[in-house]
């Protein structure tokens, strides 16, 4: 996978994921030898088996502008975007992350996400493991886990929105541009073995994460996060999140999907 860096979503309050994250990386895929760029804030992280590069991009006022800082950092236009929150589980399965990246190069994709998301319509292509998307869909936009061109990227988040208003809105620019997307059929076999759940949720472990780290007999201290329990859920809490997407609209998240 020439001319392809690693770019792995996080901030300076996941260091302490930082370790277990880039051991398993390297224990499930230790044929990856080239550029993985960690987004930082000020800390800096090394591994001794792995060509990590801090951005360093100091304190930003949202994951809009860290998100950007960070990937005007990266020197390729070609990246493989992973979220710090989502830890492997197991081998990685090199052949095929090669193949898909492959035809991601040769059909000028913008982005192919390496699992299965049920969107509302597709076409088939030239491989039997790649469906393409076909827009408009409600569920277009994903950040994670995909093959991105960096520039196409770079567009999806504006620089006042956070994680969920960036995808979102992004969903929304996406159906604007057309987005060039594609993800992988139904019963395909993902080749970064994790569990799409994640290892966090609102910064606490997930038991999933717990289970997988006992059975290979990695220690780690869960008491500094903690375990999520799920609330019951809230008109309150609706009504937040809904006051939170019509904030960052009124912020410039509107105006961008009038310019497009």
């Amino acid at each position: 996978m020439k001319n392809l860096s690693v770019f792995v979503c996080s901030s300076d309050a996941y260091s302490d994921l930082w370790p277990i994250f880039f051991d398993l990386f390297h224990k499930y895929w230790p044929q990856y030898n080239g550029a993985i760029y960690l987004n930082t804030e000020n800390k800096t992280y090394k591994h001794p088996h792995l060509n990590i590069i801090c951005t360093n991009v100091g304190h930003q006022s949202s994951f809009g502008k860290t998100l950007r800082k960070g990937l005007d950092k990266v020197e390729t236009e070609d990246i493989l975007l992973l979220m710090i929150d989502f830890i492997f589980m197991g081998d990685v399965n090199t052949d095929k992350m090669a193949e898909y990246f492959k035809h991601f190069k040769d059909h000028n994709l913008d982005s192919i996400c390496l699992y299965y998301q049920n969107y509302r319509a597709f076409e088939t292509t030239s491989s039997k493991d790649i469906l393409n998307v076909i827009p408009p869909s409600k569920d277009m936009f994903s950040f994670q886990t995909a093959f991105w061109k960096k520039t196409m990227l770079y567009e999806m988040a504006l620089p006042h929105e956070n994680p969920w208003t960036s995808e979102w809105f992004g969903t929304k620019r996406a159906n604007k541009i057309k987005l060039k997307l594609a993800c992988l059929a139904k019963d395909v076999v993902i080749p970064i073995n994790y569990d799409l759940a994640g290892c966090l949720h609102k910064g606490q472990w997930l038991e999933n994460a717990k289970e997988h780290l006992e059975s290979i007999n990695y220690k780690i201290d869960y008491s500094k996060r903690g375990f999520y329990v799920k609330p019951k859920a809230s008109i309150k809490q609706r009504l937040k999140a809904k006051r939170m997407y019509v904030s960052h609209g009124l912020k410039g998240s509107y105006w961008d999907l009038m310019r497009r």
